[in-house]
């Protein structure tokens, strides 16, 4: 009898498949998001984390990372520039002293040729050969030491401007340096660019809520501000259920804030390629997006709950 009331029920078409059902997440299409930084070591610290839910306003800070490492090398390069323009004011005074000593030398050296080539200018007549022989010598050993006087106050002159120029090029690394790590500690402290909720973000892999104090990898999603216009609802469907979704497709959806409340949903796109939620498992998962009209009594707000229910097949 139950297998004629069934053959029955085929025959007519009111026999349809169970319905699909979904778990979802509201969504917002723009948002400001906030993620772990890179440092020198592959995790960061999260210090603090503005209350979820509390709007932030322009310029205030909403997450803050553990920057003491940072400030570290921070303390490390200012006490180094700070000794590298002592040495710089050092080198100064030492080559400066060295120079005025080889002008000095110089100085003599030239008095030294002046009265050389005096005595060396009388006539050969009036003194006697030895004599003047001694002086043309004189001479000629003034203008040498002259020479290598010269070369002397050119030597220390350029051997000043080479070590005030390694020790400037040492100071400005230290500012780069400096300049470097205090950009990095500005990234620590993220502050918002527009006015609206927060909302903290999943944990990649357990799914659970960001929290203060726990650790973070380079690039993870902590928390974010969205925009309250365009929302749309996010959900994970099972790869063995993806062929029975279609864009264009209806579903009635409810949101978990307001379970009495069913609006009307369209899904907009599904993924080409799954992905692995760790939280769920190893099977992969197709990524949908539904649009929706919002109820003007309705206060959505990005990362609240939704259920769709899509109609099986007949």
């Amino acid at each position: 009898m139950q297998l004629k009331f069934l053959a029955l029920l085929l025959l007519t078409g009111q026999i349809h498949a169970s319905p699909l059902l979904l778990s979802g997440q509201v969504r917002a299409a723009e948002s400001q998001a906030f993620y772990a930084p890179r440092t020198d070591n592959w995790r960061v610290q999260v210090d603090w984390l503005m209350k979820e839910g509390q709007v932030a306003q322009v310029g205030e800070p909403v997450v803050v990372f553990d920057g003491s490492g940072i400030q570290s090398s921070i303390d490390q390069e200012e006490n180094s520039l700070v000794t590298a323009k002592e040495e710089l004011v050092r080198q100064q005074s030492d080559g400066e002293l060295k120079v005025l000593e080889a002008q000095s030398g110089l100085e003599r050296a030239e008095l030294l040729v002046q009265k050389a080539r005096l005595d060396a200018s009388v006539p050969k007549g009036t003194h006697s050969a030895f004599d003047f022989e001694k002086y043309q010598l004189e001479l000629e050993k003034a203008l040498v030491a002259r020479t290598k006087a010269q070369d002397k106050l050119a030597q220390a002159k350029l051997s000043h401007q080479t070590a005030i120029n390694k020790q400037q090029l040492k100071i400005d690394n230290h500012e780069q340096q400096l300049t470097y790590h205090r950009h990095k500690l500005s990234l620590m402290s993220q502050t918002a660019e527009r006015s609206g909720p927060v909302i903290y973000a999943d944990h990649p892999w357990t799914g659970e809520k960001m929290f203060t104090g726990m650790t973070a990898q380079p690039g993870w999603r902590i928390a974010e501000i969205p925009a309250i216009s365009g929302l749309y609802v996010e959900a994970w469907v099972h790869e063995a259920d993806q062929a029975k979704l279609k864009p264009g497709q209806n579903a009635m959806l409810r949101f978990d804030a307001y379970p009495e409340y069913q609006v009307s949903a369209t899904l907009k796109d599904i993924s080409q390629q799954p992905e692995q939620r760790r939280e769920w498992g190893n099977d992969a998962y197709f990524r949908c997006t539904f649009a929706f009209d919002i109820k003007d009594d309705l206060q959505l707000l990005p990362g609240m709950s939704a259920q769709l229910e899509l109609k099986g097949d007949e």
